[in-house]
């Protein structure tokens, strides 16, 4: 039997990434869209077939309607939790776009309020369900390159110096809480934690490149309040470093996002422009000695360049979870590093993520 999902936001993201996703699994069916725009909910009434009584301006009756078992969360920042734990109080499980929240605190009330209701929370942290990636994780698993010393992850991109581009929600931390910090940053975090090198503590800064821009309703400026740029350097659980770059004025750059991986027995490295696959150097001292290869990935693995994640957050929502589930810790754990780095930022001081979690008791 289908599970009946509900789509809350319908932008680019949800109508992109997520739509596409939904179409890869025969476990789904979009049942209602939510969206307070009406050409979004035109779009999504076309994308799908849709009758009029499915689309909603409003997330409570999109919720309240009994049309949906499950709803996909895709708004700003802002609405993440106040809109997951409204759907939780009904009854139904939840996938909620990364950044799980604005702070800990909240996300930290969605993932008490989860376990209270039994319910899951899935968040979509993207780059766990690529087919690359998920090679990438079994390779560190398997141990094939040791004991990790060094992480360095870097997510680039130039879509904050887009010609003309307006005051849209991204820019206002009103709504979105940080800028490339918790809108790339948060991928990376989380990477880190799912290749199991928690984040302990960390020194950080970051900044705004362009300080204004025209808002999206009126030729009047004002300011931008949310960081175009990032940069962590990290202490890990494991006892390796992670250096972590993060920005969205990076010209000529469409998105370069990049992990390399230095261990006792060798190197692995992906990057998003060279193509599925992961470049490697490991092994024996002979096969060291003949460089830097590529490996494809393998077949078990799906589709490069699809994204599996709206499959996982179903099996989730069935009670099946692997190496790949996503979840409201994850996200509780990503939005305590991220508040870690915006004390370290304002404060110019080393801070742990213990400090941040201690302040949620």
């Amino acid at each position: 039997m289908k599970r009946k999902i509900g789509i809350i936001g319908y932008g680019w993201v949800a109508g992109a990434n997520h739509r596409s996703s939904y179409a890869l699994s025969k476990d789904a069916e979009i049942v209602a869209v939510c969206d307070i725009k009406e050409s979004a909910r035109k779009k999504a009434q076309q994308d799908f077939g849709l009758s009029d009584e499915c689309l909603f301006e409003d997330y409570k009756a999109l919720i309240d309607s009994g049309l949906c078992d499950m709803v996909d969360i895709c708004t700003p920042n802002s609405l993440h939790c106040e809109q997951a734990k409204y759907a939780l109080n009904a009854g139904l499980a939840v996938s909620m776009e990364k950044p799980a929240g604005v702070n800990s605190r909240e996300v930290e009330e969605v993932r008490a309020l989860a376990e209270e209701k039994g319910l899951p929370v899935f968040i979509c942290f993207t780059w766990r369900h690529m087919p690359t990636t998920r090679f990438l994780k079994d390779v560190i698993d398997s141990g094939a390159v040791g004991k990790v010393y060094h992480c360095y992850i870097k997510c680039i991109k130039e879509s904050g110096l887009w010609e003309g581009r307006r005051l849209e929600w991204r820019f206002d931390e009103k709504y979105a809480g940080t800028g490339v910090l918790c809108d790339l940053g948060s991928h990376m975090i989380d990477f880190l934690g799912w290749m199991n090198e928690r984040i302990v503590g960390l020194s950080a800064n970051r900044g705004t490149f362009i300080k204004e821009r025209q808002k999206l309703d009126s030729d009047e400026w004002a300011p931008v309040t949310t960081d175009d740029y990032a940069n962590i350097l990290a202490d890990l659980s494991s006892g390796a470093t992670a250096n972590i770059e993060l920005s969205r004025c990076a010209k000529t750059e469409d998105q370069l996002v990049e992990f390399i991986i230095y261990g006792e027995k060798g190197y692995i490295r992906f990057c998003n422009y060279v193509g599925e696959g992961l470049e490697i150097c490991y092994g024996d001292k002979e096969t060291i000695a003949k460089g830097k290869v590529r490996v494809a990935t393998p077949e078990k693995y799906g589709t490069p360049g699809e994204i599996y994640q709206s499959q996982s957050f179903i099996d989730m929502a069935n009670g099946k979870t692997d190496n790949f589930t996503s979840t409201i810790d994850d996200g509780l754990e990503a939005q305590l590093v991220i508040d870690a780095v915006i004390l370290a930022d304002q404060e110019k001081r080393y801070v742990t993520v213990d400090e941040i979690r201690r302040k949620l008791k």
